[in-house]
């Protein structure tokens, strides 16, 4: 009996451990980068770094949801001796999505940011709105995906002001809703420059991960 009740204890801790371990998981993406050379004889570089996503059950308890949180870090670069001044810049970040099958007229994607150890914000639509006069919350974003397509959404753009910009955003909240099949995200990183003379731009994508 002593023996029967240690192994249901066993198997009930392994089961306990298993649900724990299932609700929640993380993943680590590779860093990336590229650089390329304008005609005009700058060296433009972009670099996406830090990126991490982590998957947790969705609060709804709906098997058509998905929701995580996503850190990632995009930094541009730019050098050489170019014969024309670089007039404007900008670095950018976000995602792309896909949904293998919807089973409405599309999905959500919801963007908060924590002011505090416990307070949470939710932002309506609109450019970013500073919080608290120190946070920067960027707006809730919808769009539609069908299924076999691919949507893009931007977490954060940074005008370049000098030669080195860069954008970051820590933990924040992705929600697909109205997804019947699998989910996957792949992150991009973009720089471009305006001169006189030319327009440049170069990008650098994150390996694809589920959500």
């Amino acid at each position: 009996m002593k023996g029967s009740i240690i192994a249901m204890l066993g198997i009930a801790t392994a089961a306990v451990i298993g649900l724990t371990a299932a609700t929640a998981t993380a993943d680590q993406i590779a860093d990336k980068s590229r650089v390329i050379s304008t005609e005009d004889g700058w060296e433009l570089r972009i670099s996406k770094t830090a990126e991490d996503v982590q998957r947790v059950p969705n609060l709804a308890a709906t098997p058509f949801s998905r929701e995580g949180f996503v850190t990632l870090s995009a930094a541009a670069d730019i050098s050489g001796e170019g014969r024309v001044a670089v007039n404007a810049g900008a670095v950018q970040l976000g995602y792309q999505i896909g949904c293998q099958a919807d089973v409405s007229n599309g999905l959500t994607v919801g963007m908060s940011a924590a002011i505090g150890p416990n307070a949470m914000v939710t932002v309506a639509p609109s450019p970013g709105v500073a919080v608290g006069g120190s946070a920067l919350v960027l707006p809730n974003m919808s769009t539609s995906v069908k299924p076999g397509t691919i949507s893009s959404i931007t977490l954060g753009t940074k005008a370049l002001a000098g030669a080195h910009g860069s954008v970051a955003v820590d933990q924040v909240q992705i929600k697909i809703d109205a997804c019947a099949g699998a989910v996957s995200l792949r992150s991009f990183a973009t720089v471009s420059i305006s001169t006189d003379t030319a327009d440049n731009s170069v990008a650098v994508y994150g390996d694809p991960i589920w959500l």
